[in-house]
Order: C-alpha cells, then sequence, then structure tokens
C-alpha cells in the first residue's frame, strides 16, 4: 500500500506576532522592579522627584540595583514590543513605530544605567556629580521616556485607527494617552513652570500608557485570531 503525502497549504494565515506579548512583560516587570525596590528599602525607595531620594541609593544598594535591573528589563521588553507592532501594522507607520520604541526603551535603559552608577563608592566625595546624575537619570527616565513612549502609543493609535485593527474607543484612548505622556516635556521648562503644574503629567503618561500596552496587546493578538479562523 501507498500513502500520498498531502501537501500543507503554503497560505496558511500567521500566527499573532508573539512579540506582542511583550507589551505587558514590559508593563508587569516595571510594576514588579518598583515594588520590589521600595520594599527592600523599607518603604524610602528612588522617588520620581530630583535630589529627593539620592541618599537611599548610598544607603540601599541592593535597592538601587533592583530599581536599575527592573528598567533595564523593561526597555528590552519595549523594544521588543514595538517591533512586534511594527510588523502588525506594517507600511510607513512601521519605522516610526520602531523609531519611537527604540527611543523609549533606550531612555530607561540609560536612566537605569546612570541609577546604578549612583551606588559607587567613589561618588562618596562628590555630592555636586552625585546630584548632577541623579538629575540627569530623573530626565531621561522621567520626561524623555514618558513623551517618547506616548509617541509610540500615539503612533500605533493612529495607525490602528486608519487600518482599522483597533475600534474607535481604544484608539482614542490611545491618543489621549499619548497627550498626557507629551505633556511630561513640560517639566524640561523648571524652574520656569512651577513643579506642583508639570510633575503629574510624567506618573499619568505612564500610568495611561501601561493600561494602553496593555489593551493594546491584548485585543490586537485576539483580532489577529479571529481574522485568520
Amino acid at each position: 500500500m501507498t500513502y500520498t503525502e498531502i501537501p500543507r497549504s503554503s497560505t496558511a494565515p500567521p500566527r499573532p506576532d508573539p512579540r506582542l506579548w511583550a507589551g505587558i512583560g514590559s508593563v508587569l516587570i516595571f510594576l514588579v522592579g518598583l515594588a520590589l525596590t521600595n520594599v527592600i528599602a523599607g518603604g524610602a525607595g528612588p522617588a520620581p522627584v530630583p535630589g529627593m531620594s539620592l541618599p537611599a541609593f548610598a544607603a540601599n544598594p541592593t535597592s538601587a540595583a533592583v530599581n536599575a535591573l527592573g528598567q533595564a528589563l523593561s526597555g528590552i521588553a519595549l523594544v521588543v514590543f514595538a517591533s512586534g507592532l511594527a510588523r502588525t501594522f506594517g507600511g510607513r507607520i512601521a519605522a516610526q513605530l520602531t523609531a519611537s520604541g527604540a527611543l523609549a526603551g533606550g531612555t530607561l535603559i540609560l536612566s537605569a544605567v546612570l541609577m546604578q552608577s549612583l551606588t559607587s563608592p567613589g561618588l562618596t566625595g562628590q555630592p555636586a556629580l552625585a546630584v548632577a546624575l541623579f538629575n540627569l537619570a530623573f530626565l531621561i527616565g522621567g520626561p524623555a521616556h514618558v513623551v517618547t513612549l506616548a509617541m509610540l502609543l500615539g503612533s500605533a493609535a493612529i495607525a490602528g485607527r486608519r487600518s482599522g485593527r483597533l475600534p474607535h474607543w481604544l484608539s482614542t484612548f490611545g491618543m489621549v494617552a499619548s497627550g498626557a505622556g507629551l505633556l511630561a516635556v513640560l517639566n524640561l521648562g523648571s524652574p520656569l513652570l512651577p513643579f506642583a503644574a508639570t510633575a503629574y503629567f510624567i506618573p499619568a503618561g505612564r500610568l495611561l500608557g501601561f493600561v494602553r500596552q496593555g489593551l493594546g496587546q491584548r485585543f490586537l493578538e485576539h483580532e489577529e485570531t479571529l481574522r485568520h479562523e
């Protein structure tokens, strides 16, 4: 008896890009790292305000290391997520998604490197240099990161609306989250602008960005599965 092998169809639908899962991964890693940082430091972990928690790094090097590692891993996952978005949407928006994702992830990684450098014993007698490094790490990991994350999510929201891949409410939410994140750039106007009027755009943009990342990733994966069933 002979068997004839039936060739598989070459037009089999592709699976949803697994890199989209990195969006949720980036959020979870960042939040877990932040929580562990504060637990290890006894509630005195690094604060998002320049100069307020600099002694915490010298007093809690383990906490600072966990904080830096969490930020760096979250940044790497964010770059992977952006590459998944670029492949999912494709077209002319792909380059913009890739570039903004690289910037958003890169700012987190660079901030992590600067934060970790603050635990160096060599900075003990150089308070001015330590403060300068701390402020630079804050600016890169705070407003710079939130603005570039807003660019990534805003680009994804526009691409999702134009292509019909995202529902209207989700793309609108993405644009609102992006707008809030872009306002974090006002922090660079200090001391011309009062801190109380600008500081909240950083946590607001970051939080809305986290929600948008999670919702967008889950919806895109679900939508990809439905399209190919």
